[in-house]
């Protein structure tokens, strides 16, 4: 049902760990990549130490992160050099979501982390304020600084300054009096409805909760529109949903999940996210995952491994004629050293084909973007 053309690396340079990343078409053909980069001081120590531990010692914070976009021809060739998108003054950027309109304007969905010194962070550490990190590890702390977009009208060459969403009014401020809980973090695919209006979700808490907001104005402004999911319990984690539309009206929330074994949950809306039906459990395990809509109105349902064999995997699945479930399981990938692998997102070229991107490490344990480029087949 899939057919494997190439693999392709999008993007490699040893001193930065690039990774979380999301694609799409433009109406001209040409592919964007847009990706997480931070450093990675390793490039500094020389060759990686034997039985060391190069695999899995890459932070996932760092006070220099920033969103880089890569640009592709309509054959996916790679066109002009990676552009570095303008920083937060704050805080550091993490992970990048692209949402192609009708109208041509993209809308980039991020989150970002403001770092600080451990000295200053032990002082909100005493009120309660919960910091990500350790000092003896990065150097420093880091605060969740809120989930924010920004849009581009000229293909992705200029964007608008970051805007952060609306505040959580279920969540406690992430500093008492001073900031609260703004939005939430942003990773997975956002949709746009027939009538305009854009729905993109977001995470957090503990355990983590998946909420959907809504823009009527083509990403200028949002507002929460609802929680997808919870556990009533506080058992299982909703987090990094993806999101997809079907042609009859339904909205399905593709959640990554903690507590739960790794199992994919999806909610179902069937009017547009005010209200959502209890979530459901899947035999699919992943981390986390990605719907692409095909033209033939199936879905290339992609998600990263993290057990052995790590690495991507896929399933073509029709929503209309069969359940997610009994759709087979096709590997993509099983040869990542490590499994901090995946975070694919998929995008349909000019020609048919798909490019399905994501982040593995090579054998030195170097953090990077590659594609899989693959055939659906009937």
């Amino acid at each position: 049902m899939l057919e494997i053309l190439s693999h392709r690396v999008v993007y490699s340079e040893r001193r930065f760990y690039s990774a979380f990343p999301s694609a799409a078409t433009l109406a001209d053909g040409t592919v964007l990549v847009a990706f997480r980069r931070a450093r990675d001081y390793r490039w500094l120590h020389g060759a990686p130490e034997e039985g060391g531990n190069d695999f899995d010692s890459v932070d996932h914070v760092d006070s220099r992160s920033h969103l880089v976009i890569q640009r592709f021809s309509p054959d996916f060739e790679t066109v002009g050099e990676p552009q570095a998108l303008p920083v937060d003054p704050e805080a550091g950027d993490q992970d990048a979501n692209l949402l192609v309109l009708r109208s041509g304007r993209i809308v980039m969905g991020s989150f970002c982390w403001y770092p600080m010194s451990a000295r200053h962070a032990a002082r909100l550490k005493e009120k309660g304020v919960y910091f990500f990190g350790s000092p003896e590890a990065t150097g420093a702390m880091f605060l969740f600084w809120g989930g924010c977009t920004r849009y581009s009208d000229d293909g992705g060459r200029t964007w608008s300054p970051h805007k952060y969403l609306p505040e959580l009014p279920d969540q406690g401020p992430i500093v008492p009096g001073v900031r609260p809980m703004l939005g939430g973090a942003v990773r997975g695919r956002a949709v746009e409805a027939p009538d305009g209006t854009l729905l993109m979700a977001t995470y957090t808490g503990g355990p983590y909760t998946s909420y959907l907001f809504a823009s009527r104005d083509r990403g200028e402004s949002w507002e929460l529109r609802s929680i997808i999911a919870r556990d009533a319990e506080g058992k299982a984690g909703f987090c990094e949903t993806a999101l997809h539309l079907t042609e009859d009206g339904r909205l399905i929330a593709f959640h990554r999940t903690t507590g739960h074994g790794d199992h994919l949950v999806t909610s179902l809306s069937r009017d547009l996210g005010k209200t959502w039906e209890p979530w459901q459990t899947h035999s699919v395990i992943g981390h986390p995952y990605d719907a692409c809509p095909l033209p033939d109105g199936r879905l290339l349902v992609v998600y990263g491994y993290r057990h052995q064999p790590f690495g991507v995997r896929a399933r073509v699945w029709d929503p209309y004629k069969e359940l997610l479930d009994d759709a087979p399981e096709f590997v993509i990938r099983d040869d990542a050293p490590s499994p901090d692998v995946g975070y694919p997102w998929a995008t349909v070229l000019a020609d048919g084909r798909v490019a399905v991107c994501y982040y593995i490490c090579d054998a030195e344990g170097i953090r990077h973007i590659e594609a899989t480029l693959l055939r659906v087949l009937g």
